[in-house]
């Protein structure tokens, strides 16, 4: 049987109402008691009913969607395709940007237990933001539901996982790479699931792994640029670099190209992610396609059950979109030898 407030509220000894105001941050609690209702409400794991007590106070009509930059391309189509779904049950999208900072997403995840919102979505990054998915579980589990993009969730159904296959993206454009001849690849970016899918090809193919053309701690367009930038400083380039996405590959490109490495006839380039522009760049960019857009709508439709006390199917609560290889012109079989710099 469900825990109630009554439950709560008996344990803890205090009022039912005095429980009710803990639970939803009034300030007219003492902190001694607000902190013991909490106590309580952990130890016998009680959920609050957040839809039916939206019947009683007034709904926000609006969903806290959580990204780590704006710029990026590839959050721009994400955030339109939950923002149109959402729309069409005339609920608006709060758009947060973390900017890469664990405390600013501390700082939205506290906003969302005010009540601003009646549900949230968090996407991406879970390898940075890890330490705070026990203070998410906490707003899912106490105060609005939770939905993860491409983020891992310790209770799927508390908090149901949309994401793509990553590591298999990555492990299918190495071997595309290999296949055409190359064989010093490197890898740029700040994600273990795509650098385990590059490692698995070039183990499989009994490739050494070079430290030297490994570069960590990337992740934006600026990054791709210090990364190629440091390239030129070689005194042999890798033949072929998969990077963490399509803005990083298309910084790496343009430190390359103006200082006359061509593309691909010297290096070949390639990205993850498939944004609109990696079809318009020259050259045109390899690199993988993530369904954004599904991915986008199908979590906003998942969000808006759990809101509203829907039934979410166990098949629902973990979903994997597949990921395909996009062959463009960034990539070509190598040169017999790495350029000398």
């Amino acid at each position: 049987m469900a825990v109630t407030l009554k439950d709560v509220a008996k344990k803890a000894g205090v009022s039912l109402a005095t429980t009710s105001l803990a639970l939803n941050e009034s300030d007219k609690v003492k902190e001694e008691t607000y902190l013991k209702v909490h106590r309580v409400a952990r130890e016998l794991n009680y959920i609050p009913n957040a839809r039916a007590r939206a019947l009683v106070k007034r709904k926000t009509r609006a969903v806290g969607l959580v990204i780590p930059e704006v710029e990026n391309p590839f959050f721009a189509e994400l955030s339109q395709a939950i923002k149109d779904t959402l729309h069409k049950k005339k609920y608006n999208v709060i758009l947060c940007s973390t900017d890469y900072k664990t405390e600013e997403e501390i700082r939205y995840i506290n906003l969302f237990k005010s009540g601003m919102v009646d549900g949230a979505i968090f996407a991406c990054l879970g390898e940075m933001m890890k330490g705070n998915n026990e203070l998410i579980l906490d707003l899912a589990r106490n105060h609005v539901p939770v939905v993860y993009i491409d983020r891992e969730s310790s209770d799927n159904e508390l908090i149901p996982v949309i994401k793509s296959d990553l590591k298999e993206g990555s492990y299918k454009l190495t071997k595309y790479l290999i296949e055409l001849g190359h064989e010093d690849i490197g890898f740029v970016g700040q994600s273990l699931e795509r650098m385990e899918g590059y490692k698995k090809a070039m183990a499989e193919y009994n490739l050494p792994v070079k430290d030297k053309f490994l570069f960590y701690n990337y992740l934006t367009i600026e990054g791709g640029i210090e990364v190629g930038t440091k390239l030129l400083n070689y005194d042999r380039l890798p033949t072929a670099l998969v990077c963490l996405n399509d803005e990083m590959a298309i910084g790496v490109l343009q430190a390359l190209t103006r200082e006359g490495i061509r593309v691909p006839e010297d290096i070949s380039i390639c990205g993850i992610d498939n944004i609109k522009i990696s079809n318009f760049y020259n050259p045109p960019l390899t690199t993988v396609n993530v369904p954004k857009k599904e991915m986008g709508k199908k979590a906003a439709e998942l969000l808006l059950k759990l809101i509203f006390e829907e039934h979410v199917d166990k098949n629902e609560q973990f979903i994997i979109y597949n990921t395909d290889l996009i062959i463009r012109r960034s990539a070509t079989s190598p040169r017999k030898t790495n350029i000398l710099l």
